[in-house]
């Protein structure tokens, strides 16, 4: 077993041992009935977005931690009782819904919203600037919206072939944090160009800390038009790049330091799709990872392709996904000549 397994486990332990201890019941030997309802407790708890705290691959792992300390003491293993199996099942049933089941924004769509951006104007373009790269980081890199407040500046790297290797340090199917790597290529549009809005978002990062003068005279200097990702990048070395990549902008164009949250993705999805027309309640931060797998259902990708980017470990969502926002795709309906 390695350290890092041992440590895990132990840890697992230590949890459960602690809930059993405040409720007045036994963790070991522990009833199934017991460990059932420490899996249902933990499976419920949210964060202040409403994202999930635990997986169910996490709740698995918990349990085989509790099973093996049972079978290392002599006792019945609490984890094969039909009572926990069972629990375990209605868990991974009904995390299998997409997370908040929002319409998909679509390509077409997110070029409608992106078109309506103010990416020029003081103090607007600021704000316009980085709200246009969170929907296309999420967009392209099929991110979930705790994944994208979680992102730093160090954590993007520009590659000249692939255009950006963005490093995603924890997810919510990645509780140990092993990191992944996703790449966000170049784009034939410079408007959807994700390395692009990266660049431009870079720059007006850099500019905000000179002063208000070179940060209009940035606004005023974006041309959406050409393309501006091919070229050197000097600003980056004078940012600070542990800082969050994605931050909080004052009303007056000022950045803070701090990281938004999850919930603040879910805002600037619903305020900027709104501003393009369109029916803003039916979207939310969900809508550009739902988007991403729809759209690239409808090109052709095949599961194992979309798993690659949405890092998902199994196909049985992405067909969620497929019946729910591309329910003609592979179907026998389209065959029978109606």
């Amino acid at each position: 077993m390695s350290e890092n397994t041992r440590r895990g486990n132990e840890t697992d332990l230590l949890a459960f041992g602690e809930w059993c201890r405040n409720r007045g019941v036994s963790d070991l030997p522990a009833e199934p009935i017991t460990l059932a309802a420490y899996l249902t407790y933990a499976a419920n708890l949210v964060d202040e977005h409403g994202d999930y705290f635990y997986a169910p691959g996490t709740l698995g792992r918990w349990v085989g931690s509790i099973n093996k300390a049972h079978f290392l003491k002599g006792f019945p293993k609490p984890g094969a009782d039909p009572e926990v199996v069972f629990t375990m099942a209605g868990i991974r049933r009904e995390r299998a819904r997409p997370e908040a089941r929002k319409a998909p924004l679509l390509l077409a769509d997110l070029k409608r919203v992106l078109g309506e951006i103010d990416l020029h104007s003081w103090p607007a373009g600021v704000i316009g600037q980085r709200d246009a790269t969170i929907m296309l980081f999420g967009f392209a890199g099929a991110y979930r919206r705790s994944e994208l407040a979680a992102l730093t500046l160090q954590d993007v790297r520009l590659h000249p072939e692939d255009g950006l290797h963005v490093l995603l340090r924890q997810s919510k199917t990645d509780q140990e944090s092993r990191g992944a790597v996703k790449g966000l290529p170049y784009g034939a549009n410079p408007t959807t160009c994700p390395p692009c809005a990266f660049v431009r978002w870079v720059r007006i990062l850099a500019a905000t800390a000179t002063g208000r003068a070179e940060t209009m005279r940035v606004l005023r200097d974006v041309d959406t038009s050409k393309h501006v990702c091919r070229g050197p990048l000097p600003e980056l070395a004078t940012l600070d790049l542990s800082l969050p990549l994605f931050r909080p902008v004052m009303k007056n164009g000022n950045i803070l330091d701090r990281a938004i949250t999850g919930g603040v993705v879910n805002i600037v999805v619903q305020r900027r799709v709104a501003a393009s027309g369109m029916n803003a309640p039916i979207y939310g931060a969900h809508s550009l990872r739902a988007g991403f797998v729809t759209q690239a259902f409808r090109a052709g990708a095949t599961h194992h392709e979309v798993m690659r980017q949405t890092l998902h470990k199994g196909i049985t969502t992405l067909e969620i996904y497929s019946r729910e926002n591309d329910p003609l795709r592979h179907n026998a309906v389209t065959r029978i000549g109606l």
